[in-house]
């Protein structure tokens, strides 16, 4: 069996800049982040687990099994290596109400200045 020289997309586990374009994930009813998620060129998407799972804590196993599955479906099933416009599309669907794992996008401080200065330079006279 040979192997393409195409690099397979995956997701990783990394440190996210919070300060660039990301998407939180949280778990049940807590608001907590129990993850964050990032696109990343080289390999795909990065993830940083905010809950680290204690030996014999079944709760926190349970949660991270969720969100793992949750990042796998999203990330590399549904849409594959271009699926970063689906999280963000994704986190403002019903869909992501009534799930377990709930997604919420952050469009990154740079994000609101861009679109300010943009819109100041269409509106000058």
């Amino acid at each position: 069996m040979r192997f393409s020289q195409k690099a397979r997309v995956a997701w990783m586990e990394g440190v996210v800049n919070r300060d660039e374009e990301h998407a939180s994930v949280c778990y049940g009813e807590n608001p907590r982040a129990v993850a964050l998620v990032a696109p990343d060129d080289k390999r795909g998407f990065t993830v940083q687990f905010l809950l680290k799972a204690r030996r014999g804590d079944a709760r926190a196993d349970r949660i991270l099994d969720a969100v793992r599955r949750e990042l796998t479906f999203y990330l590399l099933e549904i849409i594959g290596p271009d699926s970063w416009a689906f999280v963000e599309y994704h986190c403002d669907t019903p869909a992501n109400r009534r799930s377990i794992v709930h997604w919420s996008w952050h469009p990154g401080l740079h994000a609101g200045a861009e679109a300010s200065s943009s819109r100041l330079s269409h509106t000058r006279v």
